[in-house]
């Protein structure tokens, strides 16, 4: 009898930015951009799955050489380059080249909720809409014009919290209360709708399945809390070190994952050995190995 070999596996890599593929301080990904090259050769797509604005991720995507889908603020927006899939999603629209999909809440919405909060209760927070550009650089460590990009948002409103955790615990609340989520991202407190990471990664994970005739298996990796709903959906979780916080705890979303990697080294560095370590498995084995 004749062997009839498996197909193998499509792979997608999904990747938060700030902290992972980029690094923390200087935001450069040039540690990641061998295993990125690599990859792209290799036709898995690399899915850039970020807190940051449209804009922002556009310019980045140009930086890296991607032209695969991206998801904005926190799996607030899907957007898939016009003719990447066969025909347009269901639930889709167009917007300047991209089909769009939306599971996340207008920034209209969210600001409305907090003015209404403020009037009741105090604020101790900087938002985004209330900041100038130039607390926003102070806040980052972007530049000028990169502060501009990021405060051009549709989904999702960061807070740069200055109160307690006590009061931080009772917005929460207030904000859960009023149809609304949040998220602790690396600096920010993100306010968004009900929508993450994960959810958004898995519904785009569905859209390349549905033109697959292989299996469509996901590599996720984050470094922060806001990150461990997108691990959570994954084939293989990576945890990438940071330089400014210990892991997220793996605990709750984590604890029964079958394939948890946690980095060695930090940012960027730490991504590309991990990814690296994952397709030197024996069962992996191959997928990079044409890939100059």
């Amino acid at each position: 009898m004749t062997k009839v070999m498996q197909p193998r596996a499509q792979w997608l890599v999904a990747t938060d930015l700030d902290g992972t593929l980029l690094d923390h301080y200087s935001y450069s990904h040039s540690a990641a951009d061998r295993t990125l090259q690599q990859l792209e050769a290799a036709g898995i797509p690399v899915i850039l799955n970020s807190s940051k604005t449209r804009d922002e991720m556009l310019a980045l995507r140009d930086s890296l050489h991607n032209r695969h889908p991206f998801i904005s603020e926190n799996g607030s927006a899907i957007f898939i380059p016009q003719g990447y899939f066969p025909e347009r999603p269901e639930c889709a629209r167009d917007e300047l080249g991209y089909w769009v999909l939306e599971p996340g809440a207008t920034r209209r919405s969210i600001l409305d909720f907090l003015r209404h909060d403020s009037d009741s209760y105090s604020a101790p927070y900087l938002n985004f809409a209330n900041a100038s550009a130039a607390e926003i650089v102070a806040a980052t460590g972007l530049t000028l014009a990169q502060a501009e990009k990021a405060n051009r948002r549709d989904y999702s409103e960061p807070l740069l919290w200055q109160g307690d955790e006590t009061q931080k615990h009772a917005f929460i609340e207030r904000a859960n209360a009023a149809g609304f989520a949040t998220l602790q991202g690396g600096r920010f407190l993100h306010l968004l709708g009900q929508t993450d990471k994960g959810a958004a990664t898995t519904l785009l994970k569905q859209i390349y399945q549905h033109y697959s005739e292989r299996t469509c298996c996901l590599i996720a990796s984050g470094d922060g809390p806001n990150d461990l709903d997108m691990l959570s959906v994954a084939d293989i979780a990576i945890i990438v070190r940071s330089p400014a916080h210990p892991p997220p705890h793996p605990s709750k979303q984590l604890a029964h994952h079958p394939d948890v990697i946690i980095s060695r080294n930090i940012g960027p560095q730490g991504w590309a050995e991990a990814i690296q370590e994952i397709f030197s498995r024996p069962e992996q084995s191959g997928y990079l190995s044409n890939a100059k």
